[in-house]
């Protein structure tokens, strides 16, 4: 088989060198110390500059990003930035009178969320391949403000069919990543289901027949192309999720400083204090405040990617299981199919399907994999924010320092939104992890029916299936065990380093829910009140 040309060869690995330089990158004030680092980094003027422009640390050029993004940056983002910056050192360095009425916690607490983001951030540039992450520093068209939105979970990965041509470039890399080409490989399927695949081609990289296809044969590449694309492109709930998390993490941006101002005011506290000091310190933590939203994005976008996972897995392990799966689920934009009941069976009795789905389910689950570590790295950082939060409510409590109750009331608010996301999405992982399982048990229910069959086949004339049913079980047997060692053994979900499963949820809850009852306890030992 002929491997794909122009994508890497060699699998996911996290560089920790890569994760921190960009740390580095991102806890600079940008557009003022930032390009300094760049250039210590880079030790060269000119990678420095393409540096600064790609990654978005001092854009000035409309050939790297938009002049909208560019604008955004100067008069929002990086001021943004350097206000809280500068907030928490005046809150930490600056004596009691110059800030008053600014609660020091509040500060630190909008700090944080600034901080996670850019833990986020750095995780991304970790997982970029070797080659990718030197085309940073390389000059247009090497590397642009396009190819960056491609390689972001909240742009081109969120939206693929924004970005054509994105889908097939992921599954050309987890083929090649898996030493295989599925354009070489065919599923054998019934008449009339293959001439109904070969009408659907349309202008597709992946042929439904080619030079290795029978009439009753499809590609496996254009099949699986056809589930990816009815799940990441063709799904008509992908707009309305969207826009629940749109509506979510906008409202979510205006709620967390509307109960800082609002509880402060409520009791007698002037949130800006009276020094120009301290109204800066106030504009900075607001500011903090409202980029806490985009922890709660990462959150919902982590969620989601779990749940578009199973989904193509499921159908791509119901199509082995009789009757099939309905073929509105792989064109879910089609009306006419909808009221159709005709659907598409793969027979694992055949043992070149045997073959076919095993490889195809191996490219599949390392489908997007530099996307999908990164999804996984988030879900436990955003875990993690949420226990640290939970630390900082414990420590409030029965620590006894002082602190205003705006600061609690944001806290509760941080733990329930971000808590409540990242332990869906664990649990999106678990599902996803769980399908190994389910798809191991139908591969075995299957070699048990054939075993059956072949104890019963003692004519002579049925020696020929014997010896064909034979086959099929043993290979179906090291289908089985494949997928059991590289899914459940060798690379599982992770979350935390820890496999996903229903135990770790409950781990996870155990740890989570102690805190609380143990900030409670504090809170109502101390004698603390408003």
């Amino acid at each position: 088989m002929e491997k794909n040309e122009g994508a890497s060869y060699n699998p996911v690995e996290f560089s920790w060198k890569q994760f921190w330089e960009s740390l580095f990158y991102e806890n600079f004030p940008p557009g003022i110390f930032s390009p300094l680092i760049a250039l210590l980094i880079e030790r060269s003027l000119s990678r420095a500059w393409y540096v600064c422009q790609n990654r978005g640390i001092c854009p000035m050029s409309t050939k790297y990003n938009s002049l909208g993004f560019i604008i955004s940056c100067w008069l929002f983002f990086f001021p943004g930035s350097w206000l809280l910056t500068s907030a928490l050192f005046i809150s930490l360095f600056s004596q009691a009178d110059v800030i008053t009425d600014i609660d020091i916690s509040l500060v630190i607490i909008a700090f944080i969320c600034l901080f996670m983001r850019r833990i986020i951030v750095s995780v991304k540039y970790g997982y970029f391949s070797p080659e990718i992450y030197h085309k940073l520093s390389k000059p247009a068209p090497e590397w642009d403000g396009d190819k960056t939105r491609r390689q972001l979970v909240t742009w081109g990965w969120s939206k693929p069919r924004d970005y054509p041509g994105l889908l097939e470039d992921e599954l050309t890399i987890s083929m090649n990543n898996n030493d295989v080409s599925l354009r070489d490989i065919s599923f054998t399927l019934n008449l009339s289901t293959a001439e109904f695949f070969q009408k659907k081609e349309n202008n597709s990289r992946f042929a439904a027949t080619t030079e290795f296809t029978e009439k009753n044969q499809v590609s496996a590449a254009f099949l699986l192309t056809e589930i990816l694309k009815s799940v990441y492109e063709k799904n008509p709930l992908l707009k309305s999720n969207e826009s629940s998390m749109n509506i979510m993490t906008f409202s979510f941006a205006l709620i967390l400083p509307a109960i800082a101002l609002y509880f402060s005011y409520s009791y007698g506290l002037e949130f800006f204090g009276s020094s120009v000091a301290s109204k800066f310190v106030g504009v900075g933590t607001l500011i903090g405040l409202f980029l806490c939203h985009q922890l709660l994005l990462f959150g919902l976008l982590c969620l989601f990617d779990y749940n578009r996972r199973s989904s193509a897995l499921k159908i791509l392990g119901d199509l082995i299981q009789y009757p099939g799966v309905k073929k509105s689920h792989i064109y879910p934009d089609d009306l006419e199919l909808i009221e159709m009941k005709e659907n598409i069976f793969i027979d694992l009795e055949n043992r070149s399907n045997v073959f076919s789905w095993t490889v195809t389910r191996r490219v599949l689950k390392t489908f997007g994999e530099a996307f999908y570590e990164r999804i996984q790295g988030y879900t436990s950082i955003l875990f993690l924010f949420s226990l640290i939060c939970v630390g900082i409510l414990n420590l409030l409590f029965w620590g006894a320092f002082e602190h205003h109750i705006s600061t609690i009331i944001v806290l509760i608010c941080i733990i329930c939104s971000i808590a409540f996301v990242s332990l869906r999405a664990i649990s999106s992982a678990i599902k996803l992890q769980n399908l190994s399982e389910m798809h191991k048990d139908r591969l075995r229910r299957i070699i048990f029916m054939l075993e059956e069959q072949s104890a019963n086949s003692n004519s002579e004339t049925n020696i020929a299936n014997k010896e064909n049913s034979s086959s099929v079980r043993a290979l179906l047997q090291q289908a089985d065990e494949s997928l059991g060692y590289y899914e459940l053994v060798y690379k599982p979900v992770m979350l935390l380093g820890y496999p996903a499963s229903r135990r770790l949820i409950g781990s996870f809850l155990g740890i989570f829910f102690t805190g609380l009852v143990l900030a409670l306890e504090g809170f109502s030992g101390s004698g603390i009140s408003y």
